[in-house]
């Protein structure tokens, strides 16, 4: 494959037509290689941060077309930076999906053990419980490490 940045990996679908996020990595790789490219990661960081923009003008004129264009412009940018930062996106956000469930689960039960009803709590209330569960999370970690 051709030079995709600092700790590149090789996309793992070969179907881009059913994996989106494999062609994204496919036409920025390919774009790269022909010098079409940011120098370093802080264009990309700049860039992620312009079509989050973008996306949020759309929304606030109340363009929802043009913020469903934006959203896709996002997920590419970030799947440009998950190719500079040299990780596959799909592992990313599997591994951001099982993180939430994990956490989701424990944030209902500590609700449950409180004798609280979930959809009667605040979301100031649910809040307050999500950051102790990702506290409680991180201790464990630290203790497993």
């Amino acid at each position: 494959m051709a030079n995709e940045g600092p700790g590149s990996i090789p996309p793992l679908s070969n179907d881009c037509l059913s994996d989106p996020l494999h062609a994204s990595w496919n036409i920025q790789s390919e774009a790269s290689a022909l010098g079409f490219d940011w120098p370093d990661i802080s264009g990309v960081f700049e860039k992620v941060h312009e079509e989050l923009k973008e996306i949020a003008d759309a929304w606030r004129k109340g363009d929802r077309e043009e913020s469903q264009r934006e959203l896709g412009d996002v997920l590419f940018a970030i799947v440009n930076l998950a190719r500079f930062l040299g990780t596959d996106p799909r592992k990313e956000l599997r591994d951001a999906n099982a993180r939430f469930t994990e956490r989701f689960e424990m944030l209902k039960k500590a609700v449950h053990e409180e004798g609280l009803v979930m959809q009667e709590c605040t979301l100031k209330q649910l809040d307050t419980v999500w950051e102790r569960v990702k506290e409680e999370i991180d201790q464990s970690s630290k203790k497993g490490a």
